[in-house]
């Protein structure tokens, strides 16, 4: 068991040298064959493999058209900088590959899983999925820069839910693994302006204004999301990583909003912000609302309605918001729908260990289902 205290802060610096990230894909690809880590991948192969596996639909690519371009301008500047700011592991077949898991570096030592996707059962090896999300956790414990791991999932996704979710749930130790659903809610930045409430100011978030914004986590009980979104207040946040990004060519930062009735705050926003297509749901552009009073939906609406004027004008057609709270008033008010849910799990490197075995118990009773 790990202790809230026994927690390291991330170090200034957490990038491992290309030597040991090659010694951490060979032990993995020794003990899966076929597999490869953190290599061997385009965007060409991950793009097919998507679509052939059902990942991107029809009515999804048709959304991503537009921005298409700068789509694949980052998953090939990600891959270029394959074990660093992201990693993949592939199942690759005769003449294309039959499974991909892809992992991204969101903070200097937190990872999100993202981008799970393979074969159809009757075009691909059985076991293509599993080894992909086995070679995932033996990678992880290997990399001692994978202190915090989050996992992205739609609770309706069978596969992820049974899996992913599946272990989550076991853990039950608040101080290293946090599970939550929330809304994800999409607003148009484009056309007429939505009017704001009355009496409430908002402005942009200050260094004065971290403190205040790590308190509010901390009261509520909710240290995982401190320490795995680096929101400490003494530490300098995404900085760091925002440096490695910009120097691959990329965006990544994180910007606060702060609501404020009659010169006190009455909340905060935490926007999310990077090059399109880090995740192909946007969930890295996403934002989030956090209130000081639950009821207060005139503060809620002011931040959702401040989230989508700054995505504006970031150039960004859509803004997306992560609500927890099933009402939705607020939101909807300040021209936001609800399309779909998505759990989050958050979980500290010291459950990498029990998840695969959870996960070698449950892909060997699948496959003596099949057999």
């Amino acid at each position: 068991m790990l202790s809230t205290s026994t927690i390291h802060r991330p170090a200034p610096t957490a990038f491992r040298s290309y030597n040991a990230q090659h010694e951490y894909a060979r032990q993995v690809e020794a003990d899966y064959p076929g597999l490869r880590v953190a290599h061997d991948v385009t965007f060409e192969d991950v793009w097919q493999l998507l679509l052939d596996s059902g990942f991107l639909y029809p009515e999804k690519v048709a959304r991503l058209e537009p921005v298409l371009p700068d789509i694949q301008q980052t998953v090939r500047q990600l891959l270029l900088a394959n074990g660093n700011l992201m990693a993949t592991a592939v199942m690759r077949g005769a003449k294309s590959l039959e499974a991909h898991l892809g992992s991204l570096r969101w903070c200097e030592q937190t990872w999100i899983v993202q981008h799970l996707a393979a074969l159809p059962m009757s075009a691909r090896r059985m076991s293509a999925s599993a080894q992909v999300a086995l070679g995932f956790t033996q990678y992880g414990q290997l990399r001692p820069d994978f202190v915090w791991g989050k996992m992205y999932f739609r609770p309706n996704n069978l596969w992820p839910t049974r899996v992913f979710g599946g272990y989550a749930k076991r853990v039950t130790d608040p101080a290293t693994s946090d599970l939550r659903t929330s809304h994800y809610l999409v607003a148009s930045t484009i056309g007429s302006a939505i009017q704001s409430p009355t009496g409430v100011e908002v402005r942009v978030g200050a260094e004065e204004d971290r403190a205040m914004i790590e308190e509010w986590f901390t009261a509520r009980g909710r240290m995982v999301e401190v320490q795995a979104n680096q929101l400490q207040a003494g530490c300098r946040g995404v900085e760091n990583i925002s440096r490695a990004y910009e120097e691959a060519g990329l965006l990544r930062r994180r910007e606060s909003l702060i609501a404020q009735r009659h010169g006190r705050v009455a909340g905060f926003a935490l926007l999310e912000i990077a090059s399109l297509g880090m995740n192909f749901s946007e969930l890295t552009n996403s934002f989030t609302v956090h209130v000081l009073d639950d009821t207060d939906d005139a503060a809620r609406h002011a931040l959702a309605d401040a989230a989508r004027r700054r995505y504006a004008a970031l150039g960004r057609m859509q803004c997306i918001a992560l609500e927890e709270g099933d009402n939705l008033s607020a939101f909807t008010a300040a021209g936001f729908s609800k399309v779909k849910d998505y759990t989050c799990w958050t979980f500290h490197r010291e459950h990498l260990y029990g998840m695969e075995q959870f996960f070698r118990a449950l892909f060997g009773a699948r496959k003596k289902d099949a057999a």
